[in-house]
């Protein structure tokens, strides 16, 4: 059977190397902040909250919706049918937004952009609600490695966009064509790479390495755990921790990263001019935190499989962010300063995908990792990411600046990381 066909065991690491390159080719959400600007000179308005709602209806789609619809079906049938989908969603949301820019008229426009998103954003979601939990079921060794590759090719997307888009809205303005361009490809790569080649192992499958590590033992390998059914996951008191923990973190992040450009606009304005910001500072700042956050996503992979498993990762990246929230909102009159610490913060905020696609199946297995998984992630970080850059612009719009919404994200943050604390200290009981 056709869904059965792809690439096996033997080159199991095509599976997060091609991740990565369809994640770099349409994970367009990850840089959807640099449009809000342009939508606002595009239509003449001066409040942030109804562009920025738009995060709203696409962190719907990447982890509300699309990821538990995908996890359903990966598991019974594998990934190939969920590609497809991702595929059709996204050619749907793009051609939306085209529309919306054939309008003049906001009122009516705004629907166009807000159901566009959220396409945009469940097509994401099938491929994000895929390829993590597919890896996982390849790599029950090395998961933090493979996982943080897999993962990184959205922040390399975010790296290269922004320069290429920023130059063409220069030359061109704000046209559909951008738009056109993000469906033809994504189209190419989920269906050349996607459909064509990828399969999940058999769910008693392990590695050589571990298969004789068994052997040897005449036992399960300590590092595989008990492989959880759904509802014995959603009794355990570690999934709802867990859940708790991604809500505090995606909900600070996304506030924080969805209106990145406004907030940058807030901060350089006094001291440049509004087209030398989205021209030069926003696209170049998406650009260089992109960069940062590919480096954080494998980088964390690394150190998390080197400190010995998530758990003992997962408060540190965190920590890190809330801490440098609150020095980028210091520094965010200076230009330098603004990339020095966006950089860092990015790279520490990269780990947090990484380390929660990894202590997903160390803590509950694999065998119904794409259910388990994607539906922790639609409760939690869909919740987070629904919630956090609507919130965020709403205070900025009500108070006048973004003070109290950024002091907001930090305190939610710091809960997310003294929960992970307890988690820590749960596990190694």
């Amino acid at each position: 059977m056709w869904l059965e066909k792809g690439i096996g065991q033997d080159k199991r690491w095509f599976y997060p190397i091609s991740a990565f390159l369809i994640g770099a080719s349409i994970t367009v959400t990850e840089f959807w902040t640099m449009f809000y600007p342009h939508v606002q000179g595009y239509f003449g308005l001066d409040t942030a909250a109804s562009v920025v709602l738009a995060a709203t209806f696409s962190g719907m789609g990447v982890m509300t919706i699309g990821p538990p619809l995908a996890g359903i079906i990966l598991d019974k049938y594998g990934p190939k049918i969920n590609f497809l989908i991702s595929a059709s969603s996204l050619v749907l949301g793009h051609s939306l937004i085209i529309k919306m820019l054939s309008l003049q008229d906001w009122s009516m426009a705004m629907y166009f952009w807000y159901l566009g998103s959220f396409f945009v954003g469940l097509g994401c979601g099938f491929f994000g609600g895929t390829s993590p939990a597919t890896i996982g079921k390849w790599f029950p060794d090395k998961a933090g490695t493979a996982l943080g590759l897999a993962v990184a090719g959205g922040s390399c997307a975010a790296m290269i966009y922004p320069p290429l888009v920023a130059s063409f809205i220069k030359t061109n303005g704000f046209t559909g064509k951008i738009f056109l361009s993000f469906a033809m490809i994504a189209v190419i790569f989920l269906i050349g790479l996607g459909v064509l080649f990828w399969k999940t192992p058999p769910h008693d499958w392990m590695p050589a390495s571990l298969k004789k590590k068994s052997d040897t033992l005449s036992a399960k390998p300590a590092n595989l755990t008990k492989d959880y059914t759904f509802q014995e996951a959603i009794r355990n008191k570690m999934f709802w921790l867990l859940c708790t923990c991604f809500i505090c973190a995606a909900f600070s992040s996304m506030l924080f990263v969805q209106n990145a450009s406004l907030i940058i606009l807030e901060g350089l304005s006094s001291t440049m001019s509004k087209e030398d910001i989205l021209t030069s500072v926003i696209p170049s700042f998406v650009s260089m935190s992109a960069i940062g956050a590919l480096a954080g996503r494998f980088g964390w992979g690394v150190i998390t499989d080197k400190l010995g498993g998530p758990w003992k990762t997962l408060w540190i990246v965190y920590l890190l962010p809330a801490i440098l929230i609150g020095v980028f909102y210091l520094s965010y009159h200076s230009k330098m300063l603004i990339f020095v610490i966006g950089f860092l913060l990015y790279f520490c905020n990269g780990g947090a995908p990484v380390v929660h696609y990894a202590i997903v199946p160390h803590v509950f297995g694999r065998r119904h990792l794409g259910k388990i998984m994607n539906t922790l992630n639609a409760i939690s970080v869909g919740v987070g990411m629904a919630l956090g850059p609507y919130i965020g612009a709403y205070i900025k719009d009500a108070t006048g600046g973004y003070y109290w919404a950024l002091i907001t994200a930090i305190i939610i943050r710091l809960c997310g990381t003294v929960l992970a604390r307890i988690g820590l200290r749960l596990a190694n009981k």
